[in-house]
């Protein structure tokens, strides 16, 4: 009788410690397109899968992304591995704890999107300190071989307000607020040095009238910066007219809801320094029976002239879990 309870107990015990706090989350997409451009047409197909792992121990916590795509290709048929087709990449890598009344995050990640630019590149020996003080949270970030900069957030009188500097002078602020249903946001980006002319600007104004989803964005740029983002406007690398320095940006959106079915519709204008890209894009999505999504998209970019002017046609299938 002795042994079989010293035996369930060393039973429980392996238990316990085999079972982790171990979440994955993820997703895929598979896309159709068809490109015309000068009245030539292309048809391809792509896909996208996302994995996110997310492990837990106490108060702190490891994330892993991974992310296969179509430009990795396939792996080989005899087993071996052809340059890496195939592979999961490893993406975002980070540990996040509390040390000292501190949250201290290290690894490597992606920044965030905004109106004026892209995610900020995954660096290597990255890190962040946070604190709150006084209801000011104070964020001090960087790597190995990139700036530091130190970010102080917080809400004055119901405006969200954060300001950033890094190690070279330059600064950035931001602003946000909602005043009956209607939500105002600026974003600043200023020169670090005033002959180089690189500062950058963007407005986003959204809010809901009877059943529509409103909104209007713009970005400037002086004629040393570029806007290279993937928000609102889209992927702005990918516009067949490239976004050249000093380009502004616009835009106006619409959506709703029609039998089940989510409706948009968005207008952008790139007012190129030399010539000007006016883009529409439809995109009608709908959730299906089996938890997947079906999107339908059309996009008309038009320059005024046919060989720098384009139409896309994408049909995708997503799912989440």
């Amino acid at each position: 009788m002795k042994k079989q309870l010293l035996i369930a107990a060393v039973a429980a015990t392996m238990t316990s410690a085999a079972i982790a706090d171990i979440s994955i989350t993820g997703g895929m997409k598979v896309n159709y397109k068809s490109i015309e451009t000068a009245g030539v047409n292309a048809n391809s197909i792509s896909h996208e899968t996302d994995l996110q792992v997310t492990g837990k121990s106490g108060g702190t916590t490891v994330y892993i992304e991974l992310n296969n795509d179509s430009a990795d290709g396939l792996a080989a048929t005899d087993g071996t591995d052809d340059a890496g087709n195939g592979n999961f990449d490893v993406e975002d890598v980070w540990m996040k704890t509390t040390i000292a009344g501190a949250t201290v995050k290290a690894g490597t990640w992606n920044g965030s999107d905004s109106l004026v630019s892209a995610d900020s590149a995954r660096a290597t020996g990255k890190f962040e300190v946070s604190t709150t003080v006084s209801g000011v949270t104070v964020i001090a970030d960087g790597s190995a071989d990139a700036n530091k900069n130190i970010t102080f957030k917080g809400d004055v009188a119901g405006v969200a307000a954060s300001y950033k500097i890094d190690d070279l002078g330059a600064d950035e602020y931001k602003l946000s607020t909602t005043m009956n249903g209607v939500t105002v946001a600026y974003h600043n980006v200023d020169d670090l040095d005033a002959t180089a002319s690189t500062g950058k600007s963007s407005l986003m104004v959204s809010g809901s009238v009877q059943g529509f989803d409103l909104s209007y964005a713009q970005a400037d740029t002086d004629t040393g910066a570029t806007i290279n983002s993937d928000s609102y406007f889209g992927d702005t690398a990918t516009f067949k007219t490239p976004v050249a320095q000093g380009s502004d940006i616009s835009g106006f959106g619409i959506s709703t809801k029609i039998a089940g079915n989510t409706v948009s519709a968005k207008s952008i204008t790139v007012e190129n320094t030399g010539t000007d890209t006016d883009i529409m894009k439809f995109v009608v999505t709908r959730p299906l029976a089996a938890g997947a999504t079906l999107e339908v998209q059309y996009t008309d970019e038009e320059t005024g002239t046919t060989a720098s002017s384009r139409e896309t046609f994408d049909v995708e299938l997503a799912v989440k879990f």
